[in-house]
């Protein structure tokens, strides 16, 4: 892996497939609705799960994404994306692992230091915010959105 969200095509056995509906077709690239919590319809818990009530009173995510030259495809159809795990890995990690360990080693390290611990929480919580800048860096460039890959066309009606 060369860096967050760039390792290469999508065709191993690790990689996360989804479908997505396409809303849009804007030149060379799609706008597609990306439900957050997809995962919901298939858990054995959905019944009895506050998350997926709450999920399904949110509205649809959109999200845009290149379309492979020469792909037909309009408004309505199903798109099969698909992201290799590294990518995903990286961008978890960036995203959930980065700020947690930023926040405990700066605790530690205030902690360490002799601050109070007024101070220490007030440092840690400094580091905390400034270790979503590389996550809003990562979402600016849209270098995750850039590692889902359009493998299939699924037609959604009359063409």
């Amino acid at each position: 892996m060369t860096g967050c969200c760039d390792d290469g095509l999508a065709t191993g056995p690790r990689d996360l497939r989804e479908r997505l509906r396409v809303i849009a077709v804007k030149g060379e690239s799609l706008v597609v609705a990306a439900d957050r919590a997809s995962a919901c319809a298939a858990c054995a818990e959905a019944k009895g799960c506050g998350t997926k009530v709450l999920v399904s009173m949110s509205r649809t995510d959109l999200m845009t994404i290149d379309r492979p030259p020469g792909l037909s495809v309009v408004a309505g159809d199903e798109v099969e994306v698909a992201i290799s795990g590294n990518s995903l890995l990286a961008g978890v990690g960036l995203a959930y692992l980065l700020p947690a360990v930023a926040f405990v080693v700066a605790l530690s390290g205030a902690t360490g230091a002799g601050l109070s611990d007024g101070a220490s929480a007030l440092v840690a919580l400094i580091v905390l915010v400034l270790s979503f800048l590389p996550v809003i860096f990562v979402e600016r460039q849209a270098r995750l959105t850039r590692a889902l890959q359009v493998l299939d066309v699924i037609p959604g009606g009359c063409r």
